[in-house]
């Protein structure tokens, strides 16, 4: 029991995680510093594209009244010009230095309406050697061309932006184009001037004909367009994002404060882990800061996150304050203690008093501790000291009774390696002292046979720790939507802060 609690104790403390075996609280703001090199960028367009490409898009562009120049000098009007597109957007694959995406569309519709097609104008006419003015007024109204299957292409280029903690996509260009003779038209009425439908005929060929005279002016304006739908996706990168806790009680986010994206080679973000232990009989919020030594990192293709070297000591000091945790669990759950409860022989030698219970019982155990533990060191080397206290209860006619207390004091160096998303936690020169005692209320009631080689469950504990490496997973860091970054490795640095080497 003593050696599963500990070991569980320990796990929290040199992995920066949280397990369910105690409840505490506090508040604890630490400082972190974030460094993402090119691939940032890269992830960032790759969930811009996930954004862009998981739903049809789809857009209905207006463009603004237009005069064209027909044969023989006369001025069309177009008014209530608009363009519906509708595709499905495709990322090509991405080589590792490129930092703009391409996407291009697949199966392209498109239709162009032109809502008045008109002219209203005075032109002069030769005829057999007599010049006259005549007023020339024609309209066609709801004129609708639809794209051929296959006739068109459409591609937006998207670069990522990041300024202060907000992070979005920018698109640097769009192409439009078609083949000739890409559009077919419906059919549409015409008043006025007889002869007029050829022009507005006219007009449709050379559309159709030549898709960049079309597309090159109004570029501007799609990119307005584009931009505003690009915009939708952008990302705060200042939102608090949640990390991985088994413990109700205890809740910790990461917050970005603020981003630099000078240096061509990565970006820098700034902020803060919050945690906050719920359960605090004290509202108190302690502040950890990075040390103010450069720690002169090399640049570097991996992703790092720096965090000050005091982070894991004053977690555990705040998980497990004095009287402010407890955890209950059943004797199964312990392997040495169901080697005991399987042999009578042992018992007998050890703890005889476990012969009058079943083979298959279940004791419940509630540890806590009354003085707060003691921690020293920094980075991925400490020597803990905990104070741990023990009820153990019997099973009793349906109920739990009160059997046993046990008090443990533990003492451990204990040293952390992080690799692959796994925190191993070595313990050595570790020591206890494991003290029992009776409970009154169960030796009055039942006389129990109250030897218990208190030596010999401390040495079995002492030999399953001393020495020993456990393993835990890590969570992955958040850093926005769809973008998480996995714990690779530990360094503690020059300047006492702790760097871990990060990857997508």
């Amino acid at each position: 029991m003593i050696k599963t609690q500990i070991t569980k104790s320990l796990f929290v403390f040199a992995a920066f995680l949280f397990s369910q075996s105690a409840f505490s609280s506090a508040t604890v703001e630490s400082e972190f510093e974030l460094v993402l090199p090119k691939q940032f960028q890269q992830n960032l367009i790759e969930e811009k594209w996930k954004s862009l490409v998981n739903k049809e898009f789809q857009a209905n562009w207006q463009f603004p009244d237009q005069m064209v120049e027909a044969q023989d000098g006369v001025q069309v009007q177009l008014k209530g010009l608009s363009l519906a597109l509708k595709t499905q957007l495709q990322k090509p694959d991405l080589g590792s230095e490129q930092t703009q995406l391409i996407l291009q569309s697949k199966d392209l519709s498109a239709q162009m309406t032109i809502t008045s097609i008109s002219v209203d104008q005075w032109i002069e006419r030769t005829v057999n050697g007599i010049t006259g003015r005549f007023h020339l007024q024609a309209s066609c109204s709801n004129v609708v061309m639809n794209m051929k299957p296959g006739a068109g292409s459409f591609s937006i280029a998207v670069s990522p932006e990041v300024a202060s903690s907000t992070a979005n996509g920018r698109v640097e260009d769009v192409s439009l184009s078609w083949k000739q003779d890409a559009w077919s038209t419906q059919a549409f009425t015409c008043t006025g001037a007889d002869g007029f439908d050829q022009i507005v005929n006219q007009q449709i060929s050379q559309i159709s004909m030549d898709s960049a005279a079309f597309v090159n002016p109004k570029k501007a304006l799609l990119l307005s367009y584009l931009n505003d739908y690009i915009g939708k996706w952008s990302f705060d990168l200042s939102t608090p994002r949640e990390l991985v806790s088994a413990r109700s009680d205890v809740k910790m986010s990461m917050v970005i404060d603020s981003f630099n994206d000078t240096n061509p080679d990565q970006v820098t973000a700034k902020g803060r882990v919050i945690m906050n232990f719920t359960r605090s009989s004290q509202n108190t919020t302690k502040t950890l800061a990075l040390s103010k030594e450069d720690p002169k990192l090399a640049v570097s293709s991996q992703a790092m996150i720096r965090l000050p070297g005091g982070l894991a000591k004053e977690i555990i000091t705040q998980s497990y304050a004095a009287d402010s945790w407890v955890h209950q669990f059943y004797s199964t759950q312990i392997s040495g203690f169901s080697t005991v409860m399987n042999s009578r022989f042992m018992q007998w030698f050890v703890w005889p008093e476990l012969m009058d219970y079943p083979k298959s019982s279940k004791f419940l155990f509630n540890v806590y501790s009354n003085k707060d533990p003691k921690v020293t060191g920094s980075g991925l080397k400490y020597q803990v000291n905990l104070n741990l206290l023990s009820q153990m209860q019997a099973p009793k006619g349906g109920n739990y009774i009160p059997f046993m207390n046990f008090v443990v004091p533990f003492n451990s160096n204990v040293t952390v390696g992080i690799s692959e998303s796994k925190a191993s936690v070595k313990f050595t020169n570790t020591t206890l002292d494991l003290k029992y005692s009776w409970d009154p209320s169960y030796v009055k009631k039942y006389s129990p046979k109250t030897r218990f080689a208190a030596s010999t469950i401390e040495g079995k504990i002492l030999g399953a720790i001393s020495g020993k490496t456990m393993d835990v997973t890590l969570p992955a860091i958040p850093v926005m939507e769809g973008v998480t970054l996995k714990i690779k490795k530990a360094t503690s640095l020059s300047n006492s802060d702790l760097l871990l080497q990060l990857a997508p």
